[in-house]
């Protein structure tokens, strides 16, 4: 788009659907109702965007990563897609591995439980809107043309099954379905907006070539914390929660062990084996890539290369923000053993060892002294070993936000990812948005879920506005929201010439409905 053309789109951003997470090997029911909820609102928010337009412009909805739950999906050797897969042990416990067959039948799967969301994308395209879709740590299989093949093909069937598509003059499922776009990394409006799902700036969910997130040796995602943390942990141990575990502490852990009983701990305790023994293999092979890694590290330029002909950027723009990222915690042996609280245990060894030694060769006030030095011993060497350990990427996420306003020309900076909705300004009136989560499972909580941002084009410039889907409509997010006048929303716009953003009441705004905005098919 020519930065003096009139924008064609208002954008929607939407992250974190989390589709798929109730087919996971461990869901139950409460899992199930929540995605059911998700998906219920999906639809009538889609819908709602359907019918409408402001000022003419059709919408442009951006999915910012973790639209579809590839690591949670169940997909084993019995499933009849892998008849002749010779599976391992470890297969046959933890399921199959991020290869391009099995994101496809997961693919597959997500579309047949939730058509309901397809049919509804299918008839948001129809109206003339766009879709693009940016992968996050959940979804890096969209990296794969066959897992976006899957997804078109599954939106365009099911614009078929829909009475729309046989009115006459009505589109075909191959019109449809081209307002899909995917993108590996981010989307950019020149001047306006810069979206990416924002978890290469947590270590524990990067990964160190994003273009080209291969294994060396097999045709899978690499390994990171994350991915293996679900894997071998939340998606194995029916009581462990996915959206919260991760900020456990050691003995966060071992009294969620002892909570389970002998057999469940026993269970937990090989998830934890299984999970430090993979990232274990993974930092090893990492540390001696060889030619292997240099070809990934090629493609993953050549590709950085193909980016900035597409977003018709200079290279080294691209290189300055491939450089935020975080070094994976799989390539620093120091932060992958306090991650696999590898340092604590040792710690707590020591100082057992020291107390033990206390009784054995101590006496009277002695002994009790030294019981007390190992405790401390190993409590405080614990924590300072802690000092490192990043386990809310929240902070990093906010300074990058900055940090890429310096490199683009944007207003508006927005990130998924930590599931917690974030509108903050930052300098010079630039404004930096996280657009939280569609699941109320866990964190953030029921009142603080499907948030989105809204980006409309006036004649003054862009504004954005962070909002949250209820009541039938987009409504000015407010955490701890009680129902109010719409008069009292405001929305965010593009800063007067003294820098001082003005706040302009939505209702205001609704009241003098531009002629060009319409309800293109009340009926849909």
């Amino acid at each position: 788009m020519s930065r003096d053309s009139k924008p064609k789109y208002n954008t929607l951003v939407i992250s974190d659907l989390h589709l798929g997470e109730d087919l996971s090997a461990t869901a139950n029911e409460a899992d199930r109702l929540h995605i059911e909820i998700v998906e219920r609102q999906l639809i009538s928010f889609l819908r709602y965007y359907a019918r409408r337009r402001e000022d003419g412009r059709a919408w442009r909805l951006i999915i910012n990563g973790d639209m579809v739950d590839f690591l949670t999906v169940g997909v084993f050797p019995e499933h009849p897609e892998f008849s002749e897969h010779k599976a391992t042990l470890g297969e046959h416990e933890f399921g199959l591995g991020r290869s391009p067959a099995v994101a496809v039948v997961k693919m597959k799967m997500v579309i047949k439980r939730h058509i309901g969301v397809f049919r509804a994308l299918a008839r948001f395209l129809s109206r003339g809107n766009r879709v693009e879709i940016l992968s996050g740590n959940h979804d890096t299989e969209f990296c794969w043309s066959g897992t976006q093949d899957a997804l078109t093909c599954g939106v365009g069937e099911a614009w078929e099954t829909m009475p729309e598509s046989r009115r006459p003059g009505a589109q075909k499922a191959s019109e449809v379905i081209s307002g899909i776009n995917f993108h590996q990394w981010f989307f950019y409006e020149p001047g306006v907006l810069w979206v990416e799902h924002g978890h290469q700036y947590d270590e524990c969910c990067s990964l160190r070539h994003q273009l080209y997130p291969r294994c060396p040796d097999t045709d899978e995602i690499v390994t990171n914390v994350d991915s293996a943390g679900v894997r071998y942990v939340t998606s194995y141990i029916a009581e462990a929660e996915a959206q919260n575990m991760d900020r456990w502490s050691f003995m966060g852990y071992v009294r969620f062990g002892f909570g389970l009983g002998a057999k469940g701990c026993l269970r937990l305790t090989y998830g934890y084996y299984s999970f430090s023994r993979e990232l274990m293999r993974v930092w090893r092979a990492e540390s001696k890539r060889g030619v292997s890694g240099r070809d990934i590290r090629k493609k993953h330029v050549q590709r950085l290369d193909s980016l900035a002909q597409k977003w018709d950027m200079p290279r080294e723009t691209l290189d300055k923000l491939d450089d935020l990222s975080r070094l994976p915690v799989v390539n620093q042996f120091s932060k992958l053993s306090s991650v696999l609280m590898l340092d604590k245990l040792f710690f707590y060894a020591m100082g057992g060892v020291v107390a033990l030694l206390s009784v054995i060769f101590l006496s009277g006030a002695l002994t009790l002294a030294g019981v007390v030095l190992g405790a401390f011993m190993a409590v405080g060497l614990s924590i300072w070993s802690s000092r490192g350990r990043e386990v809310d990427a929240s902070a990093t996420m906010e300074l990058n936000s900055e940090r890429i306003l310096k490199i683009v020309d944007a207003k508006f900076v927005t990130f998924g990812h930590t599931h917690e909705p974030v509108a903050r300004q930052l300098d010079k009136g630039t404004w930096y948005f996280n657009t939280g989560t569609w699941v109320p499972t866990g964190k953030p909580g029921l009142l603080r879920v499907f948030t989105h941002l809204v980006v409309r084009h006036r004649e003054d410039g862009p504004e954005a506005q962070l909002c949250q889907w209820r009541d039938g409509a987009s409504r000015a997010f407010t955490p701890g929201w009680r129902a109010r006048p719409l008069e009292d929303e405001v929305v965010v716009r593009k800063p007067a010439t003294d820098g001082v953003p003005e706040p302009v009441p939505v209702g205001a705004m609704a009241k003098s409905k531009s002629p060009e905005s319409s309800e293109i098919d009340s009926a849909a």
